[in-house]
């Protein structure tokens, strides 16, 4: 794993979506592509951004291979 790197995940923010009607329809998750921005120095953990309409949403995540 490197910065730069392009990674696909389902933000959580989009997980748990539920607001007026959308809550109604039937629903699939959303996935976005984006790039690893940050990685902890003692690779505890990383950061990954991508961009969301006109938006740039970030989330970091737990190293997987510590």
């Amino acid at each position: 794993m490197r910065k730069g790197q392009k990674i696909t995940w389902t933000p959580s923010a989009f997980e748990h979506e539920l607001s007026g009607e959308r809550a109604n329809r039937q629903r699939k998750l959303r996935s976005v592509t984006g790039r690893i921005v940050y990685i902890h120095p003692a690779r505890r953990y990383y950061m990954a951004e991508a961009k969301v309409g006109n938006e740039t949403i970030r989330e970091c995540f737990p190293m997987e291979n510590r």
